[in-house]
């Protein structure tokens, strides 16, 4: 029951759910005497972990550098890159120091966590676009090397899934993904299209990450997933609009995925009409406004702008994580907020070789 302070808000008109919600959640935790005891020490460890995030004035120092160079000198006297770039051997080889410290996250929660599976919820995207890119080669007859296309930082070893693709032979590979590579193969017989594959496969990421979320029975993770369709649904629907393509719907038809907040129905009925329809559609939700704001801008401006926000409101849901003494939630926030950070030097890293100036960074960059 909430506090009469909270029911007098609501009798007065308080509309904003979101607002409500959080506050629900910080008053439903200082009430929670114990949660997950597993995560007690796993708990500890994040604590300490978020201490090692970079803050804004690191960003700030970063985003000021005068090149790749000095950026890159910065990371070398900061724990933990420090330890992550020393495999880099020329300044524009930077990826591969972040793709270290990925990879060195991902070990060093699983090697903590009383669920390492949990974990690897946040990595399989990695695998996914691994998937993409080899697939892509295949489709194409190419026998190139992939390199520097394939994350190392995925659940699996991109080597072993490049060698079972090239010679069909799936032992090395866990049994969920040697299932995966068996379905897509069948698929890709019937459909050759890479952009079929690529809608293929992520429609099969988000029904193999709804599947293990559900195995949790875990509100907070399944509202996680929920706005993460969400976001994956409303990116590809404007995507698709500005490609100004005949077969829209069908295009739409293939590409969104069922699971989020907003049902796949609503976004199919609006094929064919204009961007405003959908700001219209979504006006009592929480992503309304944000979605008539980027539709005043440059298409591409409004992608980027879109993903910003959606990026920050998973981190407000995610954000319990702070109130909560021990339990699922601060391992996964932190984990969010890792890979932003990350994603964050990535774009300061890359505009800082093509030279873009430090306003043109800023738009990219969400540090």
């Amino acid at each position: 029951m909430l506090p009469e302070g909270l029911c007098i808000w609501w009798r007065r008109g308080w509309t904003d759910l979101r607002k409500l919600r959080e506050v629900r959640l910080k008053i439903e935790y200082l009430q929670i005497s114990g949660r997950n005891t597993s995560y007690a020490y796993a708990t500890g460890r994040i604590r300490g972990l978020e201490k090692q995030l970079l803050k804004e004035g690191d960003f700030a120092r970063i985003k000021e550098a005068e090149g790749l160079r000095e950026v890159l000198q910065i990371l070398s006297k900061t724990f933990p890159y420090s330890e992550s770039m020393k495999k880099v051997e020329k300044d524009e080889e930077f990826e591969i120091g972040l793709e270290e410290e990925l990879k060195r996250t991902y070990e060093d929660l699983r090697s903590f966590c009383p669920e390492p599976d949990l974990v690897d919820l946040f990595w399989f995207e990695y695998d996914f676009h691994n998937l993409k890119v080899l697939f892509r080669i295949y489709l194409q007859g190419k026998t190139s090397e992939p390199g520097k296309d394939l994350f190392i930082s995925g659940t699996q070893d991109p080597q072993v899934l490049e060698e079972a693709l090239r010679t069909r032979n799936f032992t090395a590979l866990s049994p969920e993904f040697q299932g995966l590579l068996k379905e897509s193969l069948s698929f890709v017989k019937e459909n050759s299209h890479p952009q079929d594959v690529d809608s293929f496969l992520d429609r099969r990421l988000f029904k193999w990450l709804s599947f293990k979320v559900r195995n949790y029975s875990d509100p907070f993770l399944d509202e996680l997933l929920q706005i993460k369709i969400d976001r994956f649904n409303l990116l590809s629907f404007l995507r698709i609009k500005f490609w100004k393509v005949s077969d829209e719907k069908k295009l739409l038809d293939r590409t969104l995925v069922d699971g989020g907040m907003v049902e796949r129905e609503r976004l199919l009925k609006l094929a064919g009409g204009s961007e405003e329809l959908l700001a219209r559609e979504l006006e009592n939700t929480d992503y309304g406004r944000a979605v008539e704001e980027v539709l005043k801008e440059e298409a591409q401006d409004s992608l980027v702008s879109l993903g910003k926000f959606f990026d920050e409101y998973i981190l407000r849901h995610t954000k319990r994580g702070s109130y909560v003494t021990f339990g699922r939630e601060p391992l996964v926030n932190y984990i969010l907020l890792k890979k932003r950070e990350i994603k964050n030097l990535r774009r300061i890293l890359r505009g800082k070789m093509a030279g873009l100036s430090q306003s043109q960074i800023e738009r990219y960059a969400y540090a």
